[in-house]
Order: C-alpha cells, then structure tokens, then sequence
C-alpha cells in the first residue's frame, strides 16, 4: 500500500468513526450501499473492492471475542428429558419431555399443598427457545385412581425454565394472582445419557416457519448472476452445515454476467444457534434463529439470523439481511425474499 492511500484511509476512519462507523447500513444482498470505506476487524478502516464487499457484508462489522471467552450456549435437546429434583426437597420434582415435532416443553410437576395433607399435581406446557423454556403450568383435578375419569385442567401460572447446563437448571414459577411464587434449583435424578453429546449436533437443528425442529445438515445452494460494483459479479453460493461448522463458498467473476470460469472464494466458521426469534419476511412476521458465527483464525462474531421455511416437500433456507435494523442484541431482524435450496 502506497503512503498516500494510507494516509487517505486513515483520514476516512477518522471521519467514519465521528460519525458512529458501527451505524453504517450493510446489506448481505445489497452490496455497495454503504460508504467506500467501512470498520471491519478491531476497529481497522479498509476500503473492499470487488467481492469483498460482498464477503464484509455477510461478516459483519462487530468486535472480536477472545477465544477463551466462546463457550458453545446450552440448548434444550432430547437429552435433558427425564426426572429433576431438589434435593433440599426430597420426595417431589418435575419430569420433562421434548416435543421436537411442536418446538414444546412439557413438565410434569409432583409436588404438595402449602398445607400440606396431600399431593399437588401440575401439568406444564410452553415454548421453547435455546436453554430456555415459557410454560403456561395447569392443576389437574377431577381424577379417580386407575379409572377412567373427567381430569379438569385449570390454568395455574406460569414458569420459566431454563437450563445452564446438561445437569443443572431452574424452575421459576407464579400463580397468574400472583401470590405465590419461587425459583428452585434443579438437579438431574438419574445420569446424563444423552445431553452432552447432542449439544454439538442441536447447533444445526433449528426451528422451522413451522415451529418444528429442523435439521440443517448439508448443503445449500443459491444460483443466480448478482453485479458487483467495479464491474464483478458472483455466482452460486453454498452454505455447508455440519454439526457445529459452516463451509461458505461462491463463485467470484472479474465481469458483470458471471462469464467464463469463476474464482471460488471459501470461509470457514465455527457455528452456535443461540435461541428462537421472530423477523420480518416481506411485512410478515416468521419464526427465525439467532446464531453465532466465528472465524476459528480470528475469533471474529458473525451475528446472523437463519429462517427455514418447511411448508413444501422442497424446503427453503435464508438469512437475514444485515441492513436492516438490528435488536437489542445486535442481530438481524429483516430476511429477504431470496432463497436457497438443499442441494440433493
């Protein structure tokens, strides 16, 4: 780099940062719409050309995380089904289930009166979102032991659950009049069997439009000619998942229509699905999926949004477009109408 253009860069930066460089609008699908100079890795100012504006736009412009600080979130699986207790209390506890099919935690809940002098039996039901799980939790009553019977189901409260790792969670509940209420610390009864080791693979099961669990494995594919500025263009993209990774390739031409034999351009990241959302598809609100992705070199963030739309037999997946405008924890909430498919 020549002396001049340094100099220019750095004077760029120094007006960018005046003007809150992290606030420039980046569009994944959008490229050039932003400032010939952008902040990008540890606050450096550089100027893309080419298909690196397309590259910065899907990378994000955000600070890098040491690598000792990336712990892989805790996710709600199959795995943490079984009994829960406090041993404090000894003698009741919950019993949970997972519904992949409906997205939904199920918690059975054997405790007593406040007065004692019997049994309580609560029935919950709710939402599920990374480590965390809303139940609506009902009293059951009505019933006769080992005969059929009417069981009357009225709503209690409610409760969040939320896990913080394999073996330990808590049970928040409070009764809708809001006169009763607590936190209990949870422990698994019996061993962790399954947990542990589906936490790598629930990174890519993700919640569809249809609010079910689905798998991301494999690979998927954008065809299409889209022009860059300083007459480039790309081609195909492919979207690689595999347990928690992501392989990112496209095809990169020195011309306007995607002619003749393309460069591919390839990025590696390590991948963390974080919890459930909601974002913004075409004026429609759809269910999304907040992840994390990260250069294993770097350690740079890549915060994304990834939404899988299950309604045919052909799925479609996309991304979420990184102009739009961000919520609180600095993620997409817009995903455009452009999408790819599951390469057979």
């Amino acid at each position: 780099m020549k002396a001049a253009e340094f100099k220019g860069i750095s004077q760029e930066c120094a007006r960018l940062k005046e003007k809150e460089a992290r606030s420039i609008n980046v569009s994944f699908w959008k490229v050039g719409c932003y400032p010939p100079y952008t902040v990008f890795m540890h606050n450096l100012c550089i100027r893309p050309s080419g298909l690196d504006r397309f590259v910065i736009a899907f990378l994000l412009l955000l600070p890098a995380v040491p690598a000792a600080a990336q712990e892989q979130p805790m996710v709600i699986t199959y795995g943490v089904g079984g009994g829960w207790f406090e041993p404090a209390t000894n003698g009741q506890g919950l019993v949970f289930e997972v519904i992949p099919a409906t997205n939904l935690m199920v918690a059975y809940w054997f405790t007593y009166p406040q007065n004692g002098g019997g049994r309580e039996w609560f029935l919950a039901q709710g939402d599920i979102s990374g480590a965390r799980a809303d139940l609506v939790i009902y009293q059951a009553s009505g019933g006769i032991f080992d005969l059929p019977s009417e069981v009357t189901l009225d709503e209690w409260g409610t409760s969040v659950l939320e896990f913080s790792s394999c073996t330990v969670a808590t049970w928040s509940y409070e009764s809708s009049g809001g006169d009763v209420s607590g936190d209990i610390p949870l422990q698994r009864i019996g061993p962790d069997v399954l947990c542990t080791s589906e936490q790598s693979t629930a990174m890519i099961n993700v919640v569809s439009r249809t609010n079910a669990w689905f798998d991301l494995t494999g690979t998927w594919v954008f065809d299409g000619c889209v022009s860059l500025e300083n007459n480039d263009s790309h081609g195909t993209e492919r979207f690689t998942f595999s347990e928690d990774t992501l392989h990112f390739t496209m095809d990169y031409y020195s011309n306007t229509s995607c002619q003749g034999a393309p460069e591919v351009r390839e990025f590696n990241f390590r991948s963390t699905r974080v919890d459930k959302t909601t974002a913004s598809l075409e004026g429609e609100q759809v269910i999304a999926n907040r992840m994390v992705f990260i250069d294993p070199v770097t350690a740079e963030q890549t915060k994304m949004i990834l939404y899988i739309d299950d309604r045919e037999m052909e799925p479609l997946f996309t991304h979420g477009l990184q102009d739009s405008p961000p919520d609180i924890d600095g993620f997409p909430t817009e995903l455009p109408a452009l999408f790819f498919s599951r390469e057979q």
